[in-house]
């Protein structure tokens, strides 16, 4: 057998010039190609399925669905940006799940290259490749640029907004500052809790008494305030809202560390692998903190830009902390731009900070082990809330009677079972009044076509049969309450017989029967 000659040094250097040239596409190749798997067999979970039948209905509807206020509460939390975009997204390709959710991919893409953008303007080309190869790779990223909801764009309006506005410190042009207006009302357009992200940047020339700056910014502020007040006269109703119903809980010590986790690694992971994304992430990001002590350089330097990416990562979780102090808003996917941030900022320090190679090889591979780790957990989770709603839809379809009801212990799996096959009958189960999951008011339950119903007898009503779709750990949360059962369940065995039990993934499918139809 002949021995292939090894590849000459002008072949080697063809290969590299062609590499240097072409690098950026080939890293948003790599993004797809990432980007990609599960997000055709994935199902679509609750947040996922109301986003597109709520957008589905148009910006007319979706407004009285948000903004109808119902006892001195709005009826929803959430701006209309990405939903708007959502409807028009739809109308052009479809409702598929691979539609939908190719929205938030491209979103997720525009974010790479919003970074690298960034990246390269503070610190040159290496970095700025490192840092996008790194967004490329990020389960946290990939994660929300599969997901059907306004994160990605969150992420990539945020991003692209730090972009401008560095070149607006830079280059004091009125066109980056008018685009620095737009991108910041879009952000907010797109999700309230963009301030946390936008006070920090905004603060940024105050730290470095760039006092000239300090007023364009404020001016700038001030355009994209104006832009955003058609929306922000109705904020206070939406916080009304989160106060009288949010699920999310009070943090603490453990929800920095989880942050941490979830930037480098993405959760949930197997319980085997929480201690290496730990070791992963706290490596990282020593070593991220000890390049910015060793690296040398007046303000304006390197290390000042790095020091600026290091803020704008810790910061807006920060702001969300002291925040949740009066009503807690601690949302991790809400820091999914900071998360950028935190990657660019790695990608300096990995590619061409002052430490040494021993050190920057050590955490380029912390981070290439936890991304390995992550993307692994992400693509194989298959756990609650998610479950195979196209074949439960198919399975009650094939079987319920046409006396008998399909009735949904909650929102969480009826919304997502009336996406996959919104002509079958259904009915749910109203949440507990005034509870942390109360979260679908009356107002959007009327612009989905889709009403709760109070409680399990008026659901049944006089039907000879029930399907009974629920997820198990609801059950678990209601015994945790101090029920000795779930109520609806409760009521159903007093005048039903159970017949059999179905198990669809997380979910579970109970057909109970009358008494009278035994053994026929």
């Amino acid at each position: 057998m002949t021995r292939r000659a090894p590849p000459s040094v002008s072949d080697r250097s063809r290969i590299g010039a062609f590499v240097l040239r072409w690098h950026l596409p080939l890293i948003l190749l790599l993004a797809l190609l990432v980007r990609l798997p599960g997000i055709v067999s994935r199902p679509l979970w609750y947040d996922e399925a109301f986003a597109v039948l709520f957008s589905s209905k148009g910006p007319a509807a979706m407004l009285r669905g948000t903004l109808e206020v119902e006892g001195g509460v709005a009826a929803d939390v959430h701006p209309l940006l990405y939903y708007t975009l959502l409807w028009g997204w739809q109308n052009l390709v479809g409702a598929s799940p691979a539609a939908v959710r190719a929205l938030s991919l491209i979103f997720g893409l525009g974010t790479v290259v919003c970074g690298y953008g960034l990246s390269r303007r503070l610190f040159g080309g290496s970095p700025a490749a490192t840092g996008a190869l790194l967004l490329a790779l990020s389960p946290f990223q990939v994660h929300y640029s599969q997901e059907t909801r306004m994160y990605a764009l969150l992420a990539l309006l945020l991003t692209a907004a730090a972009w401008v506005f560095h070149r607006a410190l830079r280059g004091g042009r009125t066109l980056d500052w008018a685009a620095f207006s737009v991108l910041a009302a879009a952000a907010m357009y797109t999700h309230n809790l963009a301030f946390t992200f936008l006070l920090p940047l905004s603060l940024i020339p105050v730290f470095q008494r760039r006092w000239r700056e300090v007023l364009r910014t404020l001016a700038a502020g001030l355009v994209a305030l104006a832009l955003y007040l058609p929306w922000l006269i109705q904020v206070p109703m939406q916080l009304a809202r989160v106060r009288s119903a949010y699920w999310v809980e009070q943090p603490g010590a453990a929800t920095i560390v989880r942050t941490l986790l979830v930037y480098v690694g993405g959760l949930p992971v197997d319980s085997w692998a929480l201690p290496v994304l730990l070791a992963c992430a706290i490596l990282v990001t020593a070593i991220g903190l000890w390049a910015l002590v060793r690296s040398a350089g007046p303000p304006g330097e390197e290390r000042s830009e790095a020091a600026w990416l290091a803020f704008l990562a810790f910061s807006p979780a920060a702001i969300m902390l002291l925040v949740s102090l009066l009503q807690p808003v601690y949302l991790e996917r809400a820091l999914l731009p900071s998360g950028v941030m935190f990657l660019l900022w790695l990608g300096w320090v990995v590619s061409r900070s002052a430490l040494g190679r021993l050190f920057r090889v050590t955490g380029a591979g912390a981070l290439l082990l936890a991304f390995a780790v992550g993307l692994w957990g992400f693509y194989t989770y298959r756990g609650f809330p998610y479950a195979p709603f196209a074949d439960l839809t198919a399975y009650l379809r094939a079987h319920r009677g046409a006396s008998e009801v399909v009735l949904h212990s909650n929102k969480i799996s009826a919304i997502p079972a009336s996406y996959y096959d919104p002509r079958l009958e259904q009915e749910y189960l109203a949440d507990p009044p005034d509870s942390g999951s109360d979260t679908l008011a009356r107002a959007t339950q009327e612009v989905l076509g889709l009403l709760a119903m109070p409680d399990a007898p008026r659901a049944a009503g006089e039907a000879e049969g029930v399907w009974f779709v629920i997820f198990p750990r609801e059950i678990d949360d209601y015994l945790a309450l101090g029920y000795s059962v779930h109520p609806a369940l409760e009521w159903l065995e007093s005048r039903y017989s159970l017949e059999y039990v179905e198990p669809f993934g997380e979910l579970t499918v109970m057909h109970f029967i009358r008494a009278e139809r035994i053994g026929e």
